[in-house]
């Protein structure tokens, strides 16, 4: 293997900010997604670590149009409330070690997970979220290299920057900064 192999992932993978639910002991809890692959998900904000090693959950994943196919005013148009989802119920198992951690410690770890025993259109569906996420961001680096200082297009970038889970209220370089780290996260370790 090449030093370069070493540092690409075997999937691409994209944030999702979004909450999931999932089942410990009996009882559902929520939790959130960081970001998912095909191979798996990171989650965080786990009010508790399940004692057993395959969680049962679900994930709301929104179905982002290319925002390269659309205009200028559809694009300001998207909103999120109105974007379809797909709700997907998977099985992930615990792949992070915390021998030797005490629940606090635990509660502020993200939790890395990879998906056992799932369907080949649960797979497409995520293939499918991630590679359009990642077609995005792509578009959306290209906005802020030609983002004039007129309001609609700063509202259009925000608008868009809002649906695809950044704090739209930040000033433009650091949402530039944020997306770009995404980007070169996609497919690296």
């Amino acid at each position: 293997m090449t030093e370069l192999g070493r540092l690409n992932r075997e999937y691409l993978r994209a944030p999702v900010r979004r909450k999931i639910l999932y089942v410990d002991d009996g009882f559902v809890q929520s939790g959130k997604a960081i970001n998912i692959s095909e191979g798996g998900i990171l989650l965080g904000e786990l009010p508790h670590i399940p004692p057993i090693n395959v969680i049962h959950m679900m994930i709301d994943l929104p179905q982002f149009p290319d925002f390269h196919s659309l205009g200028s005013s559809r694009l300001s148009a998207l909103k999120l409330q109105h974007l379809e989802r797909k709700i997907i119920r998977i099985r992930a198992r615990i792949v992070r070690s915390f021998e030797g951690k005490s629940e606090v410690e635990m509660a502020f770890k993200n939790i890395g997970c990879e998906f056992v025993d799932f369907k080949p259109e649960i797979k497409g569906e995520i293939e499918k979220y991630v590679s359009r996420y990642a077609r995005n961001i792509i578009y959306m680096l290209m906005l802020f290299e030609h983002i004039g200082r007129k309001k609609e297009q700063i509202e259009e970038l925000r608008n868009l920057c809002y649906l695809l889970g950044y704090n739209w209220t930040e000033k433009v370089p650091f949402l530039r900064q944020k997306i770009l780290h995404d980007y070169q996260s996609l497919e690296s370790l």
